[in-house]
């Protein structure tokens, strides 16, 4: 059963913080060194797509996995993860898994058919799950092993850097680095061909580089060029206007849920396209050191301050020092109320997996329903400062306390 919203998200405002990176001055790159940890960002082969959707859309492609296929899926999933799977005709099949979301070759087994051609493995939350059973187990079938990095761009397990042994691998950069959009398709494996590619156009380019700017104002992290960024809203009314155009219009690929929020969905004209070059530039400008020295003092502070509570309890309460968190996934006992009241007050929560695929229920895992519907994300990202995130945490304390 597809697990539906309790709330009227439309009553909610805008979150007083941003809940994924934006863009920063004093975050960027000032030297000339910039050297990227292990993890997937690191693999021989890489092609900077829109999204982490795209990537999978793309990497099916590559994989040569058709109308008619199947694909094993973890049951606890984000609708993003669905959609190109639709998409691209392939059938997703879900397996359970165990309560620190890591999964066993049991439960694949005892999904496998002839129909079969691949299998998703997820780094949920930025905590790097050790898949070298899972691949031995694709060897053994002859499966695609597909790994979902979406949460997880740096990182390593039993020695070897994530997104290293999957055939192929995907990456959500923007959920690391200031960009407005921004996805990875790598493999260690094999070549990816990008000759099918198209680059974005020049208003693309142009249209990026103004969100991202807006975007950083709205949060107060470029105030100076407050009036500058007036002229450019002028300016962006003026060349972007929306028009209705069969190219801006929403690809619907999954038409048995229509209560999933309409991000998930996926645009005709970022199909096979590449990223744009200022979503690039922007990875490159970004210290790697501050980004990870900054997630994880971020994390270590919920965790201080939530481990020892009854009515909630972290998902991941050690963080060992080379992990460099998503986000800080909490469990909430009374989830839904706690969950409103944060909103009402502009706190930013992010819920993977709030929507679940129709074809989910407790029979399929009961952890991922229980997750579905207790599970939020708080921001732990680079853009935040350490008062921000004390006032998330004593919003989310009283939250908990009045709600107990």
């Amino acid at each position: 059963m597809t697990t539906t919203a309790r709330y009227d998200a439309a009553q909610f405002p805008k979150p007083s913080l941003p809940a994924l990176p934006v863009l920063s001055s004093l975050k960027l790159n000032r030297t000339a060194s910039n050297t990227i940890p292990a993890g997937v960002l690191t693999c021989d082969h890489r092609v900077h797509v829109y999204s982490g959707r795209y990537a999978i859309f793309l990497a099916l492609q590559c994989a040569n996995i058709n109308t008619g296929d199947r694909i094993l899926v973890p049951a606890y999933h984000c609708l993003a993860m669905i959609e190109p799977l639709r998409l691209s005709g392939v059938e997703p099949i879900y397996y359970p898994l165990n309560a620190d979301l890591s999964v066993t070759v049991t439960a694949l087994a005892e999904r496998i058919d002839q129909n079969v051609k691949a299998i998703i493995v997820v780094h949920y939350f930025g905590f790097p799950q050790n898949f070298q059973a899972i691949r031995h187990f694709a060897d053994q079938h002859h499966l695609i092993m597909l790994e979902d990095c979406a949460h997880t761009c740096f990182g390593q397990t039993a020695g070897i850097a994530v997104g290293h042994l999957g055939d192929y691998a995907i990456a959500s950069t923007m959920k690391f680095y200031p960009s407005v959009h921004g996805g990875i398709l790598a493999s260690a494996q094999h070549e990816i061909e990008t000759d099918s590619l198209k680059k974005p156009s020049f208003a693309v380019e142009v249209k990026t580089l103004i969100n991202s700017l807006e975007l950083a104002h709205q949060y107060g992290r470029l105030a100076y060029f407050g009036q500058l960024l007036k002229m450019i809203a002028w300016l962006k009314l003026l060349v972007f206007k929306l028009k209705s155009t069969n190219a801006n219009k929403v690809v619907s690929v999954n038409k048995t849920n229509q209560n999933h929020p309409p991000e998930y969905a996926m645009t005709p004209t970022w199909l096979n396209c590449q990223a744009s070059r200022i979503s690039q530039f922007l990875m490159q400008q970004t210290r790697i050191t501050d980004l990870m020295q900054i997630r994880q003092a971020h994390y270590d502070q919920f965790l201080a301050a939530l481990q020892n509570r009854r009515d909630c309890h972290p998902l991941y309460p050690i963080r060992t020092p080379e992990i460099v968190p998503q986000v800080f996934p909490l469990y909430v006992n009374n989830c839904l109320p706690v969950f409103v009241q944060l909103k009402q007050q502009g706190v930013p929560i992010i819920r993977f997996g709030e929507f679940l695929d129709q074809a989910v229920t407790t029979k399929t895992c009961q952890v991922s329903v229980d997750y579905s519907e207790h599970v939020l994300q708080f921001p732990c990202h680079q853009s935040l400062s350490g008062n921000e995130i004390d006032w998330i945490i004593r919003s989310l304390v009283c939250a908990l306390d009045e709600n107990s």
